[in-house]
């Protein structure tokens, strides 16, 4: 069983502290990430799902004149909904049953 703390702890370590947005440094950080990771497919699907919760609040901070943002602003929460939203793809059917359930230690 994937426990998704366990997968956003992880996959957040990756990530530095901090990150501008005024530049495309998220998206950068992010296709790195990718690489390195290569044939691991729940850590590049944990690093997607990561990102797409940091583009959210990426804009909201960009409309209110933030130009460096927290990676911490990411919760388990929003990844974990990035992450069931992701696993809708016909690609991941047989993986989906894996994920479990925030809050439950398997």
């Amino acid at each position: 069983m994937i426990d998704p703390q366990e997968l956003f702890d992880r996959v957040k370590q990756l990530w530095p502290a901090e990150v501008s947005i005024l530049e495309n440094e998220q998206n950068d950080i992010y296709w790195s990430l990718e690489r390195r990771l290569g044939n691991d497919d729940w850590m590049q699907l944990a690093a997607w799902s990561f990102h797409q919760a940091l583009e959210k609040y990426a804009k909201t901070a960009f409309a209110q004149g933030i130009e460096i943002m927290p990676t911490s602003s990411v919760t388990v929460a929003d990844f974990d909904a990035n992450v069931r939203e992701n696993l809708k793809h016909e690609s991941w059917s047989a993986d989906r049953p894996q994920y479990g359930s925030l809050g439950l230690k398997h």
